[in-house]
Parts: C-alpha cells; sequence; structure tokens
C-alpha cells in the first residue's frame, strides 16, 4: 500500500513516516526508484506499533533503531530496558528533592516553619558522663571517610556563629540543646529532632561524631556528619553560656518613648525596616508599655514580663534583667506616625552568638 494508506493505517502523519525512513527506523517494504513513492506492506503496522511504543517509553529514535536491530537476542533488548529503568529511577528520585525544594522555598517565604522536624525529643535521661563539658565546633562533611581523609568542611554548622555546644550535667536544656546517652536533643522553635553521637579518642584528644540532620536530610533523607573535639569537662549551667550585656546603666528620661506600643512587624536587621509591609498578626512579642518612672511592661504570647525586678528602662535602652540583655531602641517618624524598633536579643543572640533581630510597633 501506498504511504498515504499506510499513514492512515496506523494513525500518523505522512511526514512521520517518511522521517522515520531518512533515520533508518522504519524503511518502506519497496520504494520505487523511478517515481520514489514509497509502498508499505501490512505486516509493517507491527513494527510502528513497537516504534510508538518504545517512544513514548522515553527511548530516542537512534536507540529504538539499535533495538529493532537487535530484536532477535533477549539479552541486549533486556539491557536496554534495564537501563532505561534506571534512568527513571533516578529522574524520578531528582524529580522528588526539586519538588521538596521548590515547595521548601514558597513555604520558606511565607513562613520560617519550612520543612520540619516533628520527632519525640522528651527521651528519658541515661547518663554520658564523658560527653559532660565544652565542645568546639570542628565542621560538617559528607561522611567519616571525608573527614579522616582530611578533606575540608563543607560547612561551618550555623556559619560563623556557633563555635561550640554545650553539653551540661543531667541533660539540661540550654538554648535548642539538650542531650542524653547517645543523643543530642535539638528544639528549634517548632521544630524538634536528635541526632545520634559516638565519641572516640584519637591522638589523645577526644572527638564527637555526631549524624547531623541538616536542611538536606529533610530534602533527602541523607545525614551529615558533624565533628566535634572536645575542650573541658567543665560542668556548665546555662548562666555560664549566656552573653550578657550591661545593664547597670542610670535612669534617664525620655519623654517620646513614654506609653503603650503595639507590636507590628519584625525584621532582621535595620535595613529591613519598613513602613510599607502589612502589619503581623502573629508575633510572639505582643506589646511593650513604658512608665515615667523607669519602669516597663512586656506582653508576650504567653508570659508577661513585670517589675523592677525583672525589666527597667532608661532612654535608648530596654533593660531585661531577667537575662541580662540591654536591647537598645530607637524611635522614627514616617509620615507623621511613630514607630518603635527594638532589638530583639532571643537564645539565637545569647548563645549562639548571631545578630540581633529587630520588633518593630506602633503607639497604641
Amino acid at each position: 500500500m501506498q504511504i498515504g494508506d499506510f499513514a492512515k493505517l496506523c494513525n500518523t502523519k505522512i511526514s512521520v513516516l517518511r522521517h522515520y525512513d531518512r533515520v533508518g527506523v522504519l524503511k518502506p517494504a519497496y520504494t520505487d526508484m523511478l517515481t520514489e513513492f514509497r509502498y508499505y506492506s501490512e505486516k509493517q503496522r507491527h513494527s510502528f506499533a513497537k516504534i510508538l511504543a518504545l517512544k513514548e517509553a522515553g527511548f530516542s529514535l537512534p536507540i529504538i533503531k539499535t533495538m529493532l536491530e537487535s530484536d532477535d537476542c533477549e539479552d541486549v533488548i533486556l539491557s536496554f530496558f534495564e537501563n532505561r529503568q534506571a534512568e527513571i529511577t533516578h529522574m524520578l528520585k531528582n524529580l522528588e528533592e526539586a519538588k521538596l525544594i521548590m515547595l521548601g522555598e514558597s513555604n520558606m517565604e511565607k513562613s520560617e516553619d519550612f520543612l520540619q522536624f516533628d520527632e519525640n525529643i522528651n527521651l528519658p535521661f541515661v547518663n554520658d558522663p564523658e560527653v559532660v563539658g565544652k565542645w568546639a565546633v570542628i565542621g560538617v562533611y559528607p561522611s567519616m571517610t571525608d573527614y579522616i581523609s582530611g578533606k575540608d568542611s563543607e560547612s561551618d554548622f550555623y556559619g560563623d556563629s556557633v563555635k561550640e555546644i554545650y553539653f551540661l550535667p543531667g541533660g539540661e536544656r540550654y538554648w535548642v540543646y539538650g542531650w542524653t546517652k547517645g543523643k543530642l536533643l535539638i528544639d528549634e522553635y517548632q521544630s524538634h529532632h536528635t541526632e545520634d553521637y559516638t565519641t572516640e579518642d584519637i591522638d589523645g584528644e577526644k572527638y564527637m561524631f555526631i549524624e547531623h540532620k541538616s536542611y538536606q536530610y529533610m530534602v533527602s533523607g541523607k545525614t551529615e556528619l558533624l565533628v566535634l573535639k572536645k575542650l573541658d569537662n567543665k560542668e556548665y549551667t546555662p548562666s555560664d553560656i549566656a552573653r550578657k550585656d550591661n545593664i547597670d546603666l542610670p535612669f534617664l528620661h525620655d519623654p517620646a518613648v513614654i506609653g503603650k506600643w503595639i507590636a507590628c512587624g519584625f525584621c532582621r536587621d535595620k535595613s529591613g525596616f519598613s513602613t510599607e509591609k502589612e502589619p503581623l498578626d502573629e508575633l510572639y512579642w505582643k506589646s511593650v508599655e513604658f512608665f515615667a518612672n523607669g519602669s516597663c511592661t512586656s506582653v508576650y504570647e504567653d508570659d508577661i514580663i513585670a517589675g523592677d525586678d525583672k525589666q527597667t528602662w532608661t532612654k535608648n535602652y530596654i533593660l531585661r534583667k531577667y537575662n541580662s540583655c540591654a536591647c537598645e531602641y530607637e524611635i522614627r517618624t514616617v509620615e507623621g506616625n511613630d514607630y518603635l524598633i527594638v532589638e530583639w536579643k532571643s537564645g539565637d543572640y545569647r548563645y549562639g552568638g548571631f545578630d540581633t533581630n529587630y520588633y518593630i510597633f506602633t503607639r497604641a
């Protein structure tokens, strides 16, 4: 039958059959040398069906040509399918990782609570005296082999801020850390997880190797190796570790700050301050009120800080006596509206060494 009739029989286009002829995948049963008309046999419909199935399975035409030429060799055919299945498996894995990364970035824009752990960290305490004390963060490595071979660390764990991790007596928790024998317990706000650790003496020094569950673990399920080196065996308390400001400042009056202020925003640094942003409702620090005598009351989501033994203020500072933080403030006036910008010195600042963040308030 002529090419037009065969195209109808296969439910395809004449141009497709001509292309298949040019690349050698499906040649006509006969080609008239004078007219160059192509003629096909009805039996070739089965060959076309094979090509169609292989194309839909993702094989390229050069591979299909080779497979059809090896049609009588089952082992060769099976090897092509096995390779294709391996490619698809790898592609699906990459696809899933890409999806999680994209969804994570999307959620990151909306909230910091993206891709969170929710493991049980309320484990019974089992003592491990040899881990009590201060440990230096050496770095994070893909594996023990990479560390032993002397390769450079892939990351500094929490960047340049966190240089030490403390294991307090009795597993007492500070900042985001607690522990029980064999496990580091991490409580990062709404994200909770455990990381297994082992210790080893190397050249007279004690090292700890932790199966670190980084962002990569949340995406792929693969841990990294966090390496610590023992610095001392001191029994620290949270107060010993925390960063402390000078809060012994004399009272200086500032009439501009007197009154109640309502939290409306939060920014990483002052450069992020903008009056054009929509006010935020779900803020931990709700309000702060300044009294003329130097007293100061703060309302948080689950607590109220009041009383001069806990918190006072002086010009340019809120003095949080309960955790030794002097939080600097400033007032900016934009289009006739006053905004109070106050340093937020959380555990990240006091224990982790991070820079302070800022809360934004408007007058009540």
